[in-house]
């Protein structure tokens, strides 16, 4: 008897990012995806040839390939249709997943249904308008759900995805600074003397980082220039890297 197929292709819709990001989170654990077999791709600008290549490869070091495709609702009906075809052969060595947050026509390919495609509907949460350090609020307190709202807001209005990698970079590292002054046996108002912070917020990082070891914190910093690093040189999708960081900086947060 053969083995039940870990993989398939999985269609995500609505607009909870959070919801969608640690469902992807999930399957990467309980699939077990090495790092080297996730891929992040846009599809936007992939070809039916493009991911089908990439959906025929065998995994390097996990049982399935991890693919996640957003923006899917920009993937033609050659793609989709090229997808289902080869439904059987991807189940058995990768699974796909198609982000779509806006809205499916009744002609588009994929809302359709299909049971070669399992769908899951991430439903919206009502937010208000963004608020200008909401992003690193989120942060420090390990609102995952928060973060991730925050910086969606933000590009909304206009911000661009590496300004808020580098302002959660940023974070990051005044995160490091103070944790490192105050193992040092720096006082508060001492921190605030070196580093040029109002006491208030020195009071306020020292909170956040209460719960996170040095060892932690530098591995995170190590995290924010690596997530640059991808996303500038196109290894990763921009916005799905930010996604990533933050829901890692959330989550070792609150351990």
């Amino acid at each position: 008897m053969s083995a039940r197929p870990i993989g398939g292709i999985l269609l995500f819709l609505g607009p909870d990012r959070a919801g969608k990001l640690q469902r992807l989170h999930e399957l990467e654990r309980t699939r077990q995806v090495h790092s080297l077999d996730r891929h992040e791709l846009d599809g936007a600008v992939t070809s039916a040839a493009d991911l089908l290549a990439l959906c025929r490869q065998q995994p390097a070091l996990s049982p399935v390939r991890l693919i996640v495709v957003d923006h899917a609702h920009r993937l033609d009906a050659a793609c989709v249709e090229a997808l289902i075809h080869h439904a059987d052969t991807i189940a058995s060595i990768a699974c796909v997943v198609l982000l779509v947050e806006t809205e499916l026509s009744v002609r588009h390919a994929l809302a359709k249904q299909h049971p070669a495609i399992t769908v899951e509907s991430f439903q919206g949460r009502p937010t208000a308008s963004s608020k200008p350090f909401a992003l690193t609020d989120a942060l420090g307190q390990g609102d995952v759900a928060g973060a991730l709202r925050a910086a969606h807001e933000q590009l909304v209005e206009g911000k661009e995805v590496f300004e808020l990698l580098g302002l959660v970079a940023w974070q990051v590292q005044r995160w490091v600074a103070v944790k490192r002054l105050a193992n040092s046996g720096y006082s508060a108002d001492q921190i605030a003397a070196v580093t040029g912070l109002r006491i208030w917020h020195v009071e306020r990082l020292r909170s956040e980082v209460v719960r996170r070891s040095q060892a932690v914190l530098d591995r995170q910093l190590a995290s924010c220039w690596q997530v640059q690093r991808d996303a500038k040189s196109g290894r990763a999708s921009p916005e799905l890297a930010l996604e990533q960081l933050l829901l890692e900086l959330c989550e070792t947060g609150t351990r």
